[in-house]
């Protein structure tokens, strides 16, 4: 199985998410509580109760909430690129 990580803006976050399963939960997380409550009723403190975790435990990933978005689109747009230009390759 072949994982693939990318390079992102290392500004957006204190602790690069994809180096630990925390971090990825986080990640995960994010995106789907996102979708439902809305970015305006996304909060670190329900994040770390849906994760199990402490609210400190985000706050040493990312500073705010709205950093945890920024760094979600670079992710996404990254991963397109990463997707067009495989299949250009191919």
């Amino acid at each position: 199985m072949a994982i693939i990580t990318f390079q992102l803006n290392e500004k957006l976050y204190l602790k690069d998410p994809q180096n630990s399963v925390l971090g990825r939960r986080i990640i995960a997380e994010s995106i789907v509580m996102i979708d439902a409550l809305g970015f305006e009723l996304f909060t670190f403190k329900k994040l770390a109760e849906k994760i199990e975790s402490t609210e400190a435990s985000v706050y040493r990933y990312f500073e705010n909430k709205h950093r945890v978005l920024i760094y979600l689109i670079d992710w996404y747009w990254t991963w397109m690129e990463y997707r067009i230009s495989n299949a250009m390759v191919n």
